[in-house]
């Protein structure tokens, strides 16, 4: 209701009962509510009519008291009151524009449910997630199915749809816990639907979208719609991946932290209004594939849709509460049994950490085990396998983490390390035979020791006796028989693989009659961000085994026939590992600032000081007669030095006064004269040696980049001299600016100085300038 003050403002206008009159007027006019909203254009008129009317004759006392009206009724009829500094009101219509914007305030859903799932008869459109879908594939899953539902979108763009029909978002295989709970009270709010669901006769699927994979295997049972689809549209952001989905007509790929910032720039393109719950769902996507904007993926994009999906109202308690999960009491027992059990390495400086553990089921949710194993154990590079066997049903009941076992990777295993594989980016296409076979392509090239393309007598007998079966010439004349069926003498690749399906055959016959069942083996990947891990491409490294992901977050699942092969797959990444990623660090030498300028220790502050002035330094080695290292100066001690020489020449200046107004005698002038030599000495200053650092902690040129930079935070020094082995002759400088260009942190830093980097022989013409240079010196006299 409108104020009493404001209505006693109201009496004291003498336009002001013929305004309220006019509104009353138009108030009963309307008295009719189911006609109202028929008659609300003709009300306005006759509102904004009474609005203009002339002023009249002030009211008299003895008129009818005074009616009020709601705020909600004034907006109703888009009236807006305002009340000027001398007390004064006016009534004036709101324009259109505001009258728009107002009523989209208002309407605009907090939150929207979907309706009934109902498969109309047009036709549909399916958006696809990956396997185990994260926040990331569920968001921007939502959010393409959002934009193929607007209809204003461009028609040839990827994200419009061909026909008005609805579209469904379908999580091929399950979702991740932290996910799981989120659905679990926001599902009714998006159009996901169950892939059993969707209509056995699937002629009506008019587009397919896949979001955050662009390979097949990524999306699990769900690959058979990629056939029956008019149109496939594969949005992803992993530049580094290739696509085994010819059927894509529509393929984007974008270099950024996430794929829902993809899809906001679109929503935001199209102006697209988001709902509360889809916001925050965008959010939480870009939140969780870029680490809340912190990992060295992360762009601008994606800060920017961020920020848009706030504006979008976006919730911020329920952000806070899904982006940071914490561990079921199951992951719980995974991840005491990963700290205590886990195998350490340190490789060039870069600690690899590995866990091999077996369960009696699946147990959901081990990316977030494996990352608070990889910043608990304060490792580099973690690596966590688990070896389960695989079951109807395939999920663990509670309490199963207390019945994970471990299985340690040792470091001289039994089992022969698997070979490093590396193959070209097109044989990564093919399903689960071509993975197979180039599984026995590089068993066969390992074997195949003259790289000759066929397996000879010698080669097989030198590889069963690797195995540890004893032979004779006999058994391996009976071996070669059985598998070179053309009787050449030699083995090539097809009656290899021949060989080993027969051999596969074998064992499963074998294992059904133990009572064995086959095995699955789940690796994931954590990387930390450094100058050192820079190399390191998880998702290129798992590829062999079907997996991807990111360069420092992957995962991979591997079929097993039996436990036994899970410890030679796991140490045959880690030796790919290390020798494909981690490569040796640099040493000081390499890329320490040389040569350097260097002061004596018989030098003056003011000589000092020139050559910080002169070659814009800040810090010098001081050495002696044979080059030696003896201490350091910075301009700290240069500053503390000059003031104390004022200090002192100011003490003296001070005492002569007082002597020569004492004095009178020529004979003691006389011999004031006679030491004005000793007073301009003093000028000088003192010796560099009485005031330089001289416990100064000095570095050998062999030492790693890594030790460096940890004796430079614990010294919490900006230089430190770098000597050569096993002397303390003086070769260089190592500064946080050589440090920084190491790391790589900023574009404007170059990396490659010439200055710097070069070998002695090329640095020789600045040596001898320098040495050109020092005769303009300033001599200590």
């Amino acid at each position: 209701m409108v104020s009493l003050a404001l209505a006693a403002a109201f009496t004291q206008q003498q336009s002001y009962q013929n305004r309220v009159r006019s509104c009353q007027t138009a108030c009963f006019a309307k008295s009719n509510r189911n006609k109202r909203k028929q008659k609300k254009n003709e009300s306005k008129a006759r509102i904004k009519s009474a609005v203009h009317v002339e002023e009249t004759a002030p009211p008299t006392p003895t008129q009818s008291s005074l009616t009020t009206y709601s705020s909600k009724f004034l907006d109703d009829n888009g009236i807006l009151i305002h009340t000027e500094d001398d007390g004064r009101v006016t009534a004036t219509m709101k324009s259109e524009e505001e009258n728009s914007k107002q009523d989209k305030k208002r309407h605009k859903p907090m939150v929207l449910e979907q309706p009934a799932k109902m498969v109309p008869k047009a036709g549909f459109n399916v958006v696809l997630t990956h396997c185990t879908a994260d926040f990331d594939s569920l968001a921007s899953a939502v959010g393409l199915a959002k934009l193929w539902s607007n209809p204003n979108t461009e028609q040839d763009s990827f994200d419009s749809s061909s026909s008005n029909v609805p579209t469904f978002v379908v999580l091929p295989r399950g979702a991740h816990p932290g996910v799981q709970r989120f659905l679990a009270l926001h599902k009714h709010l998006f159009p996901i639907r169950s892939l059993k669901s969707l209509p056995t006769d699937l002629s009506g699927l008019n587009r397919l979208g896949l979001v955050d994979a662009q390979r097949r295997d990524r999306i699990g049972p769900a690959e058979h719609l990629l056939g029956m689809a008019k149109r496939v549209t594969v949005v992803d952001h992993h530049i580094d991946s290739e696509s085994d989905i010819p059927e894509a007509t529509d393929y984007v790929v974008d270099q950024v932290g996430s794929v829902s910032t993809i899809i906001v720039e679109r929503l935001k393109q199209a102006q697209i209004d988001l709902t509360e719950a889809e916001a925050t769902l965008l959010a939480l996507g870009i939140h969780a594939d870029t680490g809340s904007l912190c990992y060295d993926s992360t762009t601008a994009r994606d800060a920017k849709a961020l920020a848009w999906a706030m504006e979008q109202g976006a919730s911020q308690p329920a952000i806070a509460e899904n982006v940071q999960t914490s561990l079921s009491q199951e992951q719980q027992g995974v991840l005491t049994q990963a700290l205590i059990n886990t195998n350490s390495t340190v490789i060039h400086g870069v600690t690899v950490s590995t866990v091999l553990l077996s369960a009696d089921g699946f147990i959901n949710g081990l990316a977030a085990v494996t990352q608070d194993a990889l910043e608990l154990s304060s490792s580099d590079v973690f690596l966590l396998s688990l070896v389960y066997e695989a079951r109807s049903g395939g999920r663990s009941k509670k309490g199963q983490g207390e019945r994970v076992m471990s299985r340690l990777l040792s470091e001289k295993s039994s089992v022969a390390p698997a070979p490093a594989f590396v193959f070209e980016e097109e044989a990564w296409k093919g399903g689960v035979e071509a993975l197979r076979r180039r599984r026995l392509q590089a068993a066969f090239d390992r074997k195949d020791t003259n790289h000759s393309g066929f397996l000879e007598k010698k080669e097989i007998s030198a590889a069963l006796a690797a195995s540890g079966v004893i032979t004779s010439e006999e058994s391996v004349d009976e071996v070669m028989k059985y598998i070179d069926t053309d009787g050449d003498g030699k083995v090539d690749f097809e009656e290899f693989v021949a060989f080993a399906e027969d051999a596969e055959e074998r064992q499963k016959e074998k294992d059904k009659l133990a009572g064995r069942q086959a095995s699955t083996m789940i690796i994931i990947g954590r990387v930390k961000a450094g100058v050192n891990m820079k190399s390191v491409r998880l998702n290129k490294l798992f590829e062999p085994f079907g997996g991807g992901g990111h360069a420092k977050a992957a995962s991979a699942t591997v079929r097993l026939s039996d436990e036994s092969e899970a410890e030679g797959i796991l140490q045959g990444i880690v030796d790919t590992l290390i020798e494909t990623s981690l490569m040796q660090q640099p040493t000081v030498g390499e890329f320490m600032t040389a040569p350097v300028l260097s002061a004596k220790p018989h030098m003056t502050e003011k000589q000092v000081e020139d050559l910080f002035t002169r070659y814009d330094v800040r810090a010098l080695p001081v050495i002696d007669d044979n080059n030696d290292v003896i201490g350091l100066v910075t301009y700290k001690e240069v500053a503390a030095a000059k003031q104390r020489l004022f200090n002192k020449e100011q003490k003296r200046q001070r005492e002569e006064a007082k002597r020569a107004a004492e004095v009178k005698d020529v004979r003691k002038k006389d011999k004031r004269k006679d030491g004005s030599k000793t007073a301009e000495r003093r000028k000088l200053g003192s010796a560099l040696k009485g005031w330089m650092k001289q416990h100064v902690q000095i570095i050998e040129a062999s030492v790693t980049m890594a030790e460096a930079e940890a004796t430079l935070l614990a010294n919490d020094v900006g230089c430190i001299p770098v000597v050569e082995d096993g002397t303390k002759k003086l070769v260089g400088m190592v500064t946080r600016t050589d440090l920084l260009r190491q790391h790589r942190y900023y574009p404007s830093l170059h990396y490659h100085n010439k200055g710097f980097s070069d070998s002695i022989a090329k640095r020789q013409p600045i040596i001898e300038l320098r040495k050109r240079l020092k005769q303009f010196d300033l001599d200590d006299e």
